[in-house]
């Protein structure tokens, strides 16, 4: 009986996490990046500038079936992890036995970007999905020797490439090693992984064809976030920073000596080396995102329960460490504006009623935002049509650009931009600002740096 115990202990803290998370929910409403790909949703199409559309569709659907909701896109971001969590407990039982299973579960569950990050439905989560889906397949195929799991993998992987661009580096890591390992060469002479292949290639196809007819736009877009010079130091700083913070010590540096001591364990060695490596040698030249390389880390994951008590111990010691000190601060310490306190998870339901009401009797009136992050939320929350300037994000523009007549108005909200209050005082008859704040989230200090800006009357000029 306590023998039995002591190996469900990880699926017990397993279920009592989630039900934690599920409860904390409503403390952390939707950050930027989420209500920008809900708007996605508002707008279907093969792909964007960003992404490719995997989010978007998740979107529409859960909205479709459940309703415009904070709780709605939660569920959908912790349905997402519970996948992933029984995924990592079929590879680890897979590759050595139950124990290990259940432990590598737990420990996924615990590292910072999957306990607090797992929270949001962003396309990282998603492409997490279909590469943990993939390489349990890749790993049934090479046990079982069965090609019709070349057709699965094809279809998993294609649904990886249509949740995100780095999906591409798996067919390279399968490639790599199918060469490697002498004992897979012969799958070179088979149809199989040709056709699953094609699989692949057909599912990603829209997004290809999209592209072309945009001229890749999101290489440049990608490209633009290099940066007009090189800040080497900076970047590898923020990149080793990162990732050490957000997949703790043991599971970083655990994948770097995975990579390292290669022979041991060829194919984990193999799919935390085709992601780790290429954003280690990007990052110099570009800031990295620490949620980038996520699927790095799988490999590590996946072996983390096979180590013996106490390093099991002192991993688990680490991520709370983190993630108690990343929950506290949001929960506690976050700096909410004065006028807000009391009021932080009601205000956003306030905001209709706010335009309404502040909407001028005379002229059309438009809304814009500044910040990818705050058009999505004034969208989601404001329940209304949000603008960018032209030429300010290219998806927006996709999307159509607003043509003000003379005596129109608009009601501006501005992050990190107030002199656009200035800006926009030529060109409109009358200009003031909102004296409180109205939006509330725990994302980038939003609340505290947003302004709304009430132009009423336009008299002509480019918008800002």
């Amino acid at each position: 009986m306590c023998y039995n115990f002591s190996m469900n202990l990880p699926l017990l803290l397993i279920v009592a996490i989630n039900l934690l998370k599920l409860g904390l929910v409503r403390f952390f409403p939707l950050i930027g990046d989420e209500a920008y790909y809900w708007l996605w949703a508002q707008h279907p199409a093969f792909s964007y500038v960003d992404h490719p559309p995997m989010v978007a569709y998740v979107n529409l659907i859960l909205s479709t079936l459940f309703g415009n909701s904070e709780l709605v896109v939660r569920l959908g971001a912790l349905t997402i992890v519970a996948l992933v969590t029984y995924l990592i407990y079929l590879i680890a039982k897979e590759l050595f036995d139950r124990r290990t299973a259940l432990w590598s579960a737990l420990l996924f569950n615990l590292v910072p970007t999957f306990f607090g990050g797992g929270m949001f439905l962003v396309p990282q989560m998603l492409v997490f999905l279909f590469w943990s889906l993939s390489f349990y397949l890749l790993v049934k195929l090479i046990k079982t020797g069965d090609g019709k799991y070349w057709y699965l993998l094809g279809l998993s992987v294609g649904l990886g490439l249509l949740s995100d661009y780095v999906m591409a580096l798996f067919v390279i890591a399968t490639f790599f090693y199918l060469i490697i390992d002498k004992s897979q060469r012969f799958w070179f002479k088979k149809k199989e992984p040709y056709l699953g292949l094609c699989l692949s290639l057909g599912l990603f196809l829209p997004v290809l064809v999209w592209n072309f007819g945009l001229g890749f736009t999101p290489l440049f877009y990608w490209g633009g976030k290099m940066g007009t010079g090189p800040r080497i130091g900076d970047n590898l700083l923020n990149f080793f920073g990162l990732q050490t913070l957000l997949y703790t010590p043991p599971i970083f540096f655990g994948s770097i000596y995975l990579i390292y001591k290669a022979r041991k364990n060829l194919l984990l060695a193999t799919f935390a080396g085709a992601v780790l490596l290429p954003f280690t040698l990007i990052s110099p030249i570009i800031n990295v995102g620490g949620h980038w390389p996520a699927c790095a880390y799988l490999p590590a994951l996946v072996g983390s329960g096979k180590m013996k008590r106490w390093v099991i111990g002192v991993m688990i010691g680490f991520a709370l460490v983190l993630d108690l000190g990343g929950f506290a601060y949001y929960l506690f310490f976050y700096p909410t504006p004065a006028d807000l306190r009391g009021q932080e998870f009601t205000i956003n339901a306030q905001l209709p009623a706010y335009l309404k009401a502040t909407t001028p009797k005379t002229g059309k009136t438009y809304y814009f935002a500044n910040d990818l992050g705050l058009l999505g939320l004034v969208a989601f929350h404001g329940q209304v049509k949000v603008n960018m300037a032209p030429g300010r994000l290219k998806q927006v523009d996709m999307w159509g650009k607003p043509e003000l007549k003379t005596g129109d108005n608009i009601i501006y909200f501005a992050i990190n931009e107030q002199e656009i209050g200035d800006k926009l005082k030529p060109r409109f008859k009358k200009v003031w600002v909102e004296p409180r704040h109205r939006l509330f989230n725990k994302d980038a200090n939003l609340p505290n740096l947003t302004k709304i800006f009430h132009a009423e009357g336009y008299k002509g000029g480019k918008l800002p």
